[in-house]
């Protein structure tokens, strides 16, 4: 039996997606609509400062061509930007063909900016979204243009086991929906739980790509989440899921309803070992998750100081190239806030600390980074310039210096490929 795909997007039609970026959207829009199975769902709400539902989630067999191109030509731009709204709306609409059988749930949503309107901080926006979220359902992202919020949008894909995309080339957003789409009909596990016990001796200083969960609401639609995997794990491949070890109120516990295959799930921590203290381990971890291939539920203990994989110099670039793309990305918040001291001073705050790596780990990717950062400082030196890019149209002179810094970003972080 073919599983069937309920796809929805969230589409911002705010002013600032006027011309080229709408009229990409309108063509990822039309190539997944050509590739969609008769029994598959396809909706589209768009967002401004107000909320719509511009096509009600319905099964392709049902909904015509003409009726869909219509839809998709008549969508136009203007407007603040409410992605709280947006995303909510997206999730309601999937719910509409919830019912039982195989269904892949995939929430799409294409925005160029940050909010303007309704709820603006970013931490609320996640948390009211994480209180909506199933554990069937996947949240992607993509950010079109330079004042696109591409670690926000990385943290709110990360809620659902999604994927955050910076475009930089249009014509490659059909292609990397068809290829989402196609590993989402393959699921490798489900109801993925790992849960970390560092040792009290070690700090943890960061865990990257994950917002600590406090809120009761929160916290309950996690679990709720976990839950309705373990369902789907007896329904769909008749295996009994693990007891759940995310409700422990001990270590960090983290959860993601699915893996397809070709995915990977990172877990990436910066942790400080107290000068001159000696210690047994770093800690132990345990993973557990049912796998949709052998239909068995799998657990894996895990001794952080004994297992290692990986050489100290490949640790020691990765780690070092998150907090550089961490940093580039509190740059490009300075330079939103038209701070160009704070984005100065930061940037040369960590030029020193990549001499200081360089000097105990000659790394190629430590000298280049240096090199890329100074030509950052050129460049968030020059603006509020003017620079004419025709006699038609006159460019922001930030843009480029906003785009740059969100690839580099994006490909420090590990997960945007460096061509």
């Amino acid at each position: 039996m073919a599983i069937r795909r309920v796809v929805v997007f969230a589409v911002d039609t705010s002013g600032s997606m006027t011309g080229e970026k709408l009229d990409t959207v309108k063509a990822a829009l039309q190539t997944i609509y050509r590739a969609l199975r008769p029994a598959d769902c396809l909706g589209i709400i768009t967002f401004d400062h107000s909320v719509r539902t511009v096509l009600p989630a319905v099964a392709k067999r049902d909904l015509t061509p003409e009726r869909f191109t219509n839809v998709v030509s008549a969508l136009t731009a203007g407007g603040g930007t409410d992605i709280s709204l947006g995303v909510q709306y997206g999730i309601d609409e999937i719910s509409r063909h919830s019912v039982s059988g195989r269904t892949v749930t995939c929430l799409y949503l294409f925005s160029d900016g940050d909010p303007t309107s309704g709820e603006r901080d970013w931490i609320r926006i996640r948390t009211n979204i994480a209180a909506k979220l199933r554990g069937d359902l996947t949240l992607s992202c993509f950010g079109f243009g330079s004042y696109a919020r591409m670690p926000e949008l990385a943290a709110l894909a990360g809620l659902a086991g999604g994927h955050s995309t910076f475009v930089t080339r249009p014509d490659q957003i059909g292609a990397d929906l068809l290829g989402d789409l196609s590993r989402r009909d393959h699921l490798a596990a489900i109801d993925i739980q790992l849960k970390l016990d560092i040792d009290p001796g070690v700090e943890i200083r960061h865990l990257y790509g994950h917002d600590l969960v406090t809120d009761r609401r929160a916290r309950a639609a996690v679990l709720r989440e976990a839950g309705q995997a373990a369902a789907r794990a007896r329904d769909y491949y008749g295996t009994k899921a693990l007891p759940d070890i995310i409700d422990d109120e001990k270590g960090v516990r983290i959860f993601a309803p699915d893996l397809a295959f070709e995915e990977t799930y990172w877990v990436v921590l910066e942790v400080r070992v107290p000068p001159g203290r000696e210690l047994t381990g770093l800690g132990t971890a345990v993973v557990q998750y049912v796998d949709t291939v052998a239909r068995e539920s799998r657990r894996h203990e895990i001794d952080l100081s004994q297992a290692l994989t990986l050489s100290e110099e490949t640790v020691t670039v990765h780690a070092v190239g998150l907090w550089t793309s961490e940093v580039t990305f509190y740059a490009l918040d300075d330079l939103y806030d038209h701070d160009k001291v704070a984005a100065k001073d930061r940037l040369t705050r960590h030029l020193k600390a990549l001499e200081d790596a360089h000097s105990h780990l000659p790394a190629k990717e430590f000298r280049d980074d240096q090199v890329t950062l100074r030509k950052f400082m050129t460049l968030a030196g020059t603006l509020g310039s003017a620079v004419f890019m025709s006699d038609v149209s006159h460019s922001p002179a930030f843009a480029p210096t906003f785009q740059v810094m969100n690839e580099f970003g994006r490909v420090r972080s590990g997960f945007w490929p460096h061509h």
